[in-house]
Protein backbone atom coordinates (compact mmCIF):
# COMPACT_ATOMS: atom_id res chain seq x y z
CA UNK A 1 0.00 0.00 0.00
CA UNK A 2 3.25 2.53 0.99
CA UNK A 3 4.17 2.04 -2.65
CA UNK A 4 0.87 2.60 -4.28
CA UNK A 5 0.52 5.84 -2.43
CA UNK A 6 4.22 6.91 -2.86
CA UNK A 7 3.23 6.51 -6.69
CA UNK A 8 0.34 7.99 -7.04
CA UNK A 9 1.79 10.88 -4.94
CA UNK A 10 4.10 11.13 -7.44
CA UNK A 11 1.46 11.37 -10.25
CA UNK A 12 -0.59 13.74 -8.73
CA UNK A 13 2.65 16.32 -8.19
CA UNK A 14 3.95 15.80 -11.53
CA UNK A 15 0.72 16.38 -13.11
CA UNK A 16 -0.14 19.63 -11.09
CA UNK A 17 3.73 20.80 -12.38
CA UNK A 18 2.65 20.08 -15.57
CA UNK A 19 -0.90 22.05 -15.51
CA UNK A 20 1.34 24.89 -14.24
CA UNK A 21 4.02 25.09 -16.51
CA UNK A 22 1.39 24.70 -19.09
CA UNK A 23 -1.04 27.79 -18.34
CA UNK A 24 2.25 30.13 -17.69
CA UNK A 25 5.06 29.12 -19.93
CA UNK A 26 2.07 28.10 -22.82
CA UNK A 27 3.99 24.84 -23.67
CA UNK A 28 2.79 21.55 -23.05
CA UNK A 29 5.37 18.79 -21.28
CA UNK A 30 4.75 15.29 -22.59
CA UNK A 31 5.79 13.49 -19.74
CA UNK A 32 2.02 12.51 -18.57
CA UNK A 33 -0.61 13.08 -21.03
CA UNK A 34 -3.32 11.87 -20.06
CA UNK A 35 -3.31 14.85 -17.43
CA UNK A 36 -4.40 16.72 -20.39
CA UNK A 37 -8.05 15.30 -20.00
CA UNK A 38 -7.97 16.81 -16.27
CA UNK A 39 -7.67 20.46 -17.40
CA UNK A 40 -10.51 22.33 -17.80
CA UNK A 41 -10.20 25.90 -19.86
CA UNK A 42 -10.02 28.52 -17.47
CA UNK A 43 -9.57 26.67 -14.42
CA UNK A 44 -5.91 25.23 -14.40
CA UNK A 45 -4.07 27.25 -12.03
CA UNK A 46 -7.00 26.00 -9.55
CA UNK A 47 -6.77 22.68 -10.65
CA UNK A 48 -2.64 22.89 -10.96
CA UNK A 49 -2.51 23.72 -6.83
CA UNK A 50 -5.15 21.43 -5.56
CA UNK A 51 -3.51 18.81 -7.46
CA UNK A 52 -0.04 19.51 -5.64
CA UNK A 53 -1.53 19.67 -2.28
CA UNK A 54 -3.61 16.46 -2.88
CA UNK A 55 -0.45 14.89 -3.59
CA UNK A 56 1.72 16.39 -1.40
CA UNK A 57 -1.03 15.30 1.05
CA UNK A 58 -0.87 11.72 -0.19
CA UNK A 59 3.27 11.63 0.06
CA UNK A 60 2.69 12.49 3.15
CA UNK A 61 0.33 9.63 4.05
CA UNK A 62 2.28 7.20 2.34
CA UNK A 63 5.24 8.43 4.78
CA UNK A 64 3.88 7.88 7.69
CA UNK A 65 4.65 4.43 9.40
CA UNK A 66 1.12 2.17 10.17
CA UNK A 67 -1.19 5.13 9.77
CA UNK A 68 -0.25 6.62 13.36
CA UNK A 69 1.68 10.11 14.13
CA UNK A 70 5.36 9.92 15.15
CA UNK A 71 6.23 11.94 17.57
Amino acid sequence: MKGFLGFLSFVLVVGGLQGLVQHFFDTWIPVMGFMRHVYVDGYEIYIGVALLVLGTAVGVAAGRKDGTREG
